[in-house]
């Protein structure tokens, strides 16, 4: 059954070679990123089997009990919340950084509004994500907000954080680096814990994060998808944990407390600061009053200080005196006294009695002065003066010598300060010569008076210094006080700079916490003092991994925490559990991390109104406003479609109408009339950005479309927070109108009027009252049941994110935080992947891979078969070959349905790639071997046999064989017309050229539709349709064959008549008659057994040949039988056929009903039409025997008829000149009431 020749042995093991080098390329990852995108495909691609998008099955009615008997969902919904173009360009984003407050008040929304179970930020709000520029108050102000938020959620909200790689400034004290710590590039725990050394990402601080009542405040999530196994941009691995621990957390908690500590205690004690700054002003007023006190107490000190001392000076001066005096006394008087005793003596001692006479008498006027209120004498003070005279003139003198052209002026000087020096000479010779000399008793009187002058002088003395240390005792008492107040004003100022925050801080590890105190305390107490603030201590180390954001929001939606996750000790798998212990999800990991997120959808589905306004924009842009006025009518109605109970129009008018209706501004009112009015001018054509502004307009009434996505619902952060300003103002609207409502109807309105009416009940002015009255509380009830409404409008919106996931993550461009997906050829955010990761997780939609072996296995089995399949040259051997291909094609298959099943990576890369490439160099091989047999085949038998038989042995690989087989075909027969006529006329070689056109013309015709060439009688042509290869509409092909060929006859007529001499008249005139008929024949390998052919025989191929033969005697060109005209007409009917005759030809004894194509009806002529229905007519009338109706609609054809004699070149008759010698010898010879229409023919 298989037979292999020896060269296809031979190449068969040379092919097993392919399929160990695919296994070897496989196994050292040389094709993983092809592998990857074969998974790609079988997400997403139109390939049979591809799962494409599927749902997280969020609609599932099954729920779970979380805290306080709470039903949620089991399987959550996921609600994105993007930070986009729109959100971007409010008013009140501002620049980036963007206010988190703004993000706050989003959330807040959602929360209080939405009842949403979770919110996930797919955004860092860390202290390296705030610009410098930013002053730090306002970068407080805002992390507050969000703070806010945390502490009113501190379960549900989860923070986003990322291993940067670049440490916070709070986390270097401890070492801590922020690279992520994977396994797979070598992590150790173990070195973690010996080193101490964590990994710590780059993470919210306080006030985002807190701690209160001895637990942390706020989730956060790693939103850090690292690369691995990546071949691309699309983000397919997610790490779910990073191990963490160590001191990080708590020194990045209170690093970031001390941080804000200027700007938050500074507002958390004002009060008290305002307070103490109040003591600080009044205690610094009594430091000035007693400063000014001590002041004024040390300058009367200090004089009085000054007065003791002069009179000590006096009163020691005094002394001095009394003293030498009392010397001088006793010297004088021994000296006389020796004189007295020895007179010898008075001229030696003579002398010094008068010299210390004379210094006695000096002493005698210095006491008398300082008695009169001098303490020096005159003779003193003019010695004085005479000195300063002299350094005058010397001063003088000098300059002089250093100017000399100051000689004119200082010249005088000088002698006048010469002559006062000489005069005051003078003055102190006479004030020497004139000094008083005492006597006894005015010296005893002196004496007295200055030992008078002295008991005063140490009395006073002795009251001034009791006043002085008065003095210095008040001060020293005013000095205690001012150093009270110092340091009251000391205790005060540190009190406010602790309170502001502003005060030296220090963190400090003590027993197993870390605490934040004051520096200045750390000297008193290791443990220092805490400082006034919440939190000023945390634990010291946390034992917490790091989760990613998915698996983070996971556990806030189902109320757990990390105590409830339990990774494997082979850290092969992460499961989560609930308070009760049950397991919620199992989620296999790669490298101890990696989970493949299993993408379920593209981001969002394009909607037809985006498309056409993107069309709008461009056409616009490009200023093509015929195409943009086009595309207005379709945008506004595309847009009103999304609103409730619009029904659309394009009608202009009506669509104004309707905008009008629903209640959008004039001025978008009169922007749309514009857009839509022809009459506007392209100059006055209302702008892109004003058919936006329509657009935003009509989109308040209706809640955004991608909302309603059964893969991503989403919408924008402005459509939250602008639906939540609507839902506070209209619930604002319906408060003040119920109460308007219920003010109308009460005492004060309807009530008096009422009673009124009771009073009066015919007042005409009290009835109008009343009925404006009524108006105005229907006018009220109305427009509260419009803002019921808009309420209920709103409150849909926000029920779109009851009990979901919703995450937050940035989708404008300008953030780059974007990616491809396997279903997004575009970028689009990357918050698309924690979706993808949260739908894998809770619904347990792994991609599951195959050990490597069973790619190995696969590969072989693939090659080895795809190498026997192309190495088959037995029967068939064509489709056993294809057989090959398909075989590929169905494996393939099978893995793109196994995926789309069972989420199982089926291996398709390499064992395509082993059996692709196997059989195309198989196939390749096999065509070099029968190239090679055919070529010997051809030298062996080209000689004498066909070349058809050629191709037929070289694809059977046997030599040919007589016998055939029988099939159902057309055979094709066609003659000149009066050939032997060309013979006489025409040269032999002229004969031959006009044969060869002639010939080649028809026989183009013949294998452009597929007919397969018998062979050339002469000037005849053989042929047949439906074999070698099968043909479902054969008889139509040799049909349309014969017209094309008639057609072309026509051409090469007049072809052959320009060229003149060159050809006699006959040639002009040639044509040709066709015959076909439709059957089974015998068809394949006829004659000698050494010389044969392919062709065709039967009794159908002889009707055929008759066919030809017998059309000269109708006057007709081609001739067909019935059987190829009904097989021509089940396959296509667009030719025109007319009846001739039933005949029954010669050889034959069965009558056949011949007919005549004349034309494909697309290229009829009226003219032609017009026979052919009078030849029917004709020919129901003749087989009536109604011979004269016959006769005269035959007339009637003839004169109708496409070929007529002396007209049409060569045509001697036609079919309707023939019918009228047939009725004519029919009338005259009539065939008898039996007759049946048969025409018997006695020629060939």
């Amino acid at each position: 059954m298989f037979k292999l020749s020896k060269e296809s042995k031979v190449t068969f093991l040379c092919l097993l070679v392919i399929p160990i080098v695919w296994i070897i390329v496989n196994h050292l990852g040389l094709i993983d990123g092809w592998k990857t995108k074969s998974v790609d495909l079988r997400l997403n691609s139109k390939i049979p089997g591809a799962r494409g998008q599927i749902l997280h099955d969020n609609e599932s009615l099954e729920f779970v009990k979380i805290e306080e008997n709470k039903t949620i969902p089991k399987i959550p919904k996921i609600v994105y919340v993007n930070f986009d173009a729109a959100t971007l360009a409010m008013d009140d984003v501002g620049e980036r950084p963007w206010d988190r407050a703004f993000f706050r008040d989003l959330s807040m929304a959602l929360m209080e509004k939405g009842n949403a179970r979770v919110l996930s930020f797919d955004f860092g709000f860390t202290p390296k994500s705030v610009s410098k520029m930013v002053p730090k108050e306002n970068s407080f102000r805002s992390d507050s907000a969000m703070g806010e938020l945390v502490a009113a959620y501190p379960k549900q909200v989860v923070l986003g954080c990322l291993y940067s790689g670049v440490t916070t400034p709070f986390v270097k004290p401890v070492g801590a680096s922020a690279f992520p710590p994977l396994f797979k590039d070598g992590y150790s725990v173990e070195d973690a814990v010996q080193s101490n050394q964590y990994n710590y990402p780059e993470s919210p601080t306080y006030p985002l994060q807190n701690f209160k009542d001895g637990k942390y405040l706020g989730r956060t999530g790693s939103f850090t998808v690292p690369p691995f196994r990546a071949v691309d941009n699309v983000p397919r691995w997610v790490p779910l944990w990073f191990p963490a621990g160590g001191k990080a957390h708590a020194y990045n908690l209170l690093g970031g407390k001390r941080s804000n500590l200027p700007y938050e205690m500074s507002s958390q004690h004002a009060e008290t600061i305002s307070s103490l700054e109040g003591k600080i002003k009044a205690e610094t007023l009594k430091k000035a009053e007693l400063s000014k006190k001590i002041l004024n107490k040390t300058e009367q000190t200090k004089i009085l200080e000054g007065k003791i001392n002069n009179i000590k000076e006096s009163f020691s001066s005094l002394s001095t005196h009394k003293g030498k005096l009392d010397d001088l006394n006793q010297v004088v008087k021994n000296l006389k006294v020796t004189i007295q005793a020895n007179p010898a003596l008075s001229s030696v001692i003579g002398s010094q009695l008068k010299l210390k006479t004379e210094e006695k008498n000096s002493v005698l006027n210095k006491i008398s002065s300082f008695l009169k209120g001098n303490e020096k004498s005159p003779l003193s003070f003019l010695k004085d003066e005479l000195k300063d005279l002299n350094q005058t003139v010397l001063n003088l003198k000098n300059s002089l010598v250093q100017n000399p052209s100051l000689k004119g002026i200082l010249s005088p000087q000088i002698q006048k300060k010469v002559l006062e020096i000489s005069e005051l000479k003078k003055k102190i010779n006479e004030e020497v010569n004139s000094s008083k000399y005492f006597s006894d008793n005015d010296e005893e009187q002196l004496l007295e008076d200055l030992i008078g002058l002295i008991s005063e002088k140490k009395k006073e003395i002795e009251r001034l210094s009791q006043n002085l240390e008065n003095f210095e005792s008040e001060s020293s008492l005013m000095n205690d006080q001012l150093k009270e107040l110092s340091v009251s004003l000391n205790s005060y100022s540190e009190q406010i700079l602790r309170l502001s925050g502003k005060a030296e801080m220090e963190l400090v590890e003590y027993n197993g916490t870390l605490r934040l105190v004051y520096k200045s305390t750390l000297s008193e107490n290791e443990s220092g003092e805490l400082v006034d603030s919440i939190p000023n201590e945390v634990p010291l180390t946390r034992e917490r991994p790091v989760f990613t954001l998915g698996i983070e929001s996971i556990l806030a939606y189902y109320g757990l925490d990390h105590e409830n996750v339990k990774i494997s000790p082979s850290s092969d798998s992460l499961s989560i559990f609930d308070h009760e212990g049950n397991k919620i999800l199992e989620a296999p990991m790669v490298e101890k991390q990696f989970l493949e997120v299993n993408w379920f959808s593209a981001w969002t589905v394009e909607s037809g109104e985006k498309e056409l306004v993107r069309s709008a924009k461009k056409a616009f842009s490009e200023k093509k406003f015929s195409e943009y006025r086009l595309l207005i009518p379709k945008i506004l109605n595309a847009i009103l479609s999304y609103v409730k109970d619009f029904q659309i129009s394009n009608n202009t008018a009506e669509l104004i109408s309707s905008l009008e209706d629903l209640g959008i501004g004039q001025k978008q009112i009169e922007i749309s009339k514009s857009l839509l009015s022809p009459e506007t001018k392209n100059e006055n054509l209302p702008t892109f950005n004003q058919l936006m502004e329509v657009i935003d307009e009509i989109a308040y009434f209706f809640n955004p479309p991608s909302l309603n996505s059964k893969f991503n619902p989403m919408c924008g952060m402005r459509d939250v927070l602008q639906n939540s300003r609507f839902y506070d103002a209209t619930n604002v609207k319906i408060s003040q109108i119920e109460e308007k409502i219920q003010s109308l109807q009460g005492p004060d309105f309807m009530g008096k009027i009422q009673k009124a009416l009771i009073q009066y009940p015919g007042n005409e002015k009290l009835i109008e009252q009343k009925k404006v009255l009524d108006q105005a509380i229907i006018t009220n009830q109305e427009n509260l049941i419009t803002q019921k409404e808009e309420l209920a409008r709103i409150e849909e919106f926000f029920s779109y994110f009851k009990d979901a996931i919703v995450l937050i993550g940035p989708e404008e461009k300008t953030f780059q935080d974007l990616a491809p997906t396997p279903f997004d050829k575009s970028a689009s955010p990357k918050v698309g992947v924690h979706g993808n990761l949260i739908k894998t997780l809770i619904t347990g939609k792994y991609i599951k891979r195959l050990p490597i072996y069973v790619d190995h296995l696969a590969t072989l089995a693939i090659g080895v078969i795809m190498a026997f399949l192309a190495v088959y040259q037995g029967n068939r051997y064509s489709w056993v070959n294809a057989c090959g291909i398909f075989l590929l094609l169905g494996y393939i298959i099978f893995g793109f349905i196994t995926f789309s099943n069972t989420h199982v990576v089926w291996p398709i890369t390499a064992p395509a790639s082993a059996g692709i490439s196997t059989s195309f160099i198989g196939l390749a091989v096999m065509v070099v071997i029968e190239q090679k047999a055919k070529g010997r085949l051809k030298g062996m038998f080209g000689s004498y046999v066909s070349s058809e038989l050629v191709e037929q042995m070289v694809e059977s690989g046997e030599e040919p064989t007589l016998g055939g087989e029988e099939t159902s075909i057309t055979a094709f027969f066609s003659d000149v017309q009066a050939f032997s006529s060309f013979s006489e006329l025409l040269s032999p070689t002229g004969l031959v050229d006009l044969m060869n056109e002639y010939l080649t013309a028809m026989t183009n015709i013949l294998q452009e539709e597929r007919g397969t060439l018998d062979k050339y009688i002469g000037d005849a042509i053989v042929a047949m349709y439906g074999a070698p290869i099968p043909m479902d509409d054969h008889a139509y092909q040799s049909v349309k064959t014969a017209i094309l060929m008639q057609q072309r006859q026509i051409e090469l007529r007049e072809k052959w008549k320009s060229e003149g001499d060159k050809w006699p008249e006959i040639v002009s005139r040639m044509q040709t008659r066709i015959g076909c008929n439709t059957g089974t024949a015998t068809v394949g390998n006829m004659g000698a057994l050494d010389r044969f052919n392919y062709t065709m025989m039967g009794d159908m191929v002889n009707l055929a040949a008759r066919c030809e033969s017998g059309a000269k005697a109708y006057g007709a060109y081609i001739m067909i039988t019935e059987e190829t005209k009904l097989a021509s007409q089940s396959t296509r009917d667009d030719i025109a056929f007319r009846y001739l005759d039933k005949i029954v030809v010669k050889g034959r004894k069965q009558p056949v009903a011949m007919f005549e194509p004349t034309g494909f009806f697309s290229e009829l002529t009226q003219e032609t039409q017009d026979c052919l229905d009078c030849f029917k007519k004709g020919i129901d009338k003749y087989l009536k025997q109604d011979w004269d109706g016959a006769l005269k609609l035959f007339e009637k054809a003839k004169s109708l008829e496409p070929n007529k004699p002396g007209v049409t070149p060569g045509v001697v008759d036609n079919p309707s000149m023939i019918l009228i010698d047939r009725c004519n010898t029919m009338k005259e010879n009539p065939p008898g009431d039996n007759w049946d229409g048969v025409y018997v023919m006695t020629t060939k």
